[in-house]
């Protein structure tokens, strides 16, 4: 497990706060630096145990940092990457925590002690409010090197990820954005999709909120999600999204004509192919 000095966190919502929670309780930093745009909501990072001490000045929040996290908004990333780099100390390594990562790796460029990173844990719940310190904990974290990466700051972060309890994973930035269109970000589409659908056919018949149970429930929990956080994020990844929903149409229309075909074999055995699946991956 590695330790660190000082670890500066720009953006302490749910994820940043919650990452240095998990620094601190593992005691893996000697201090911990919040630094944002909002002194009421940083003085709140601090009271819930996320920060030490916190900053809305970026050059003095990162200039004595060994670990700068960046856990903004998909779309301010590079804003706030390009802001810091100048002011950090030779050697301090700079992650990020964003959900799309061929992006901010290309926005990179030569920066060595840069490495793209995505803890694939969260919550449709924001703020620091709702940080835990086990968030990370059995979560898969993903590492995504650029050509530039030094091989210490990737060995550094592997050690911190691992360290808040998490099984780190090692992609290319274009196969993590591929890989997250299908297992999440198309699902966040199809769950906004599917609230509104059920509003629109209200106007029909009102009685279908009242007939929602645990299937609805489950499968559009995360339409409450951040619609900023997922603006920012369907923009940065679109290609790999569009990608993702062609084939998802494929599949849909290939499931609704087994249904029209009256064939209640086939439509068991589609079913069966989806549970054998669903009960490998469990």
């Amino acid at each position: 497990m590695n330790r660190i000095g000082t670890a500066a966190i720009i953006g302490v919502g749910l994820i940043g706060g919650s990452f240095g929670m998990a620094l601190k309780k593992r005691e893996m930093a000697c201090h911990v630096i919040g630094i944002g745009r909002n002194p009421e909501r940083l003085r709140k990072a601090v009271e819930l145990g996320a920060i030490d001490s916190f900053t809305t000045d970026i050059e003095s929040g990162v200039k004595e940092a060994d670990l700068v996290y960046i856990s903004t908004p998909v779309g301010m990333e590079l804003d706030y990457l390009h802001q810091a780099v100048p002011h950090v100390k030779p050697g301090c390594v700079i992650t990020d925590a964003g959900s799309v990562k061929a992006e901010i790796c290309r926005g990179a460029g030569n920066i060595e002690h840069f490495i793209g990173g995505h803890p694939m844990a969260g919550s449709e719940m924001t703020g620091v409010e709702a940080g835990n310190p086990d968030l990370f904990t059995g979560a898969t974290y993903v590492l995504t090197p650029t050509n530039h990466t030094n091989p210490e700051a990737l060995n550094i972060m592997k050690g911190i990820a691992e360290g808040i309890g998490s099984k780190v994973i090692v992609l290319s930035s274009e196969a993590h954005d591929r890989c997250t269109a299908v297992i999440s970000h198309l699902p966040h589409i199809i769950a906004a999709a599917l609230v509104s659908l059920a509003e629109e056919h209200s106007e029909r018949d009102p009685q279908i909120f009242e007939l929602i149970a645990g299937s609805f429930r489950d499968m559009t929990r995360i339409a409450a999600s951040s619609p900023v956080l997922w603006r920012d994020i369907c923009m940065s990844n679109s290609e790999s999204i569009k990608k993702a929903t062609e084939h998802f149409q494929c599949l849909l229309d290939e499931g609704i004509k087994v249904v029209e075909s009256g064939d209640g074999n086939a439509v068991e055995e589609w079913f069966s192919k989806a549970k054998e699946i669903k009960q490998g991956l469990i």
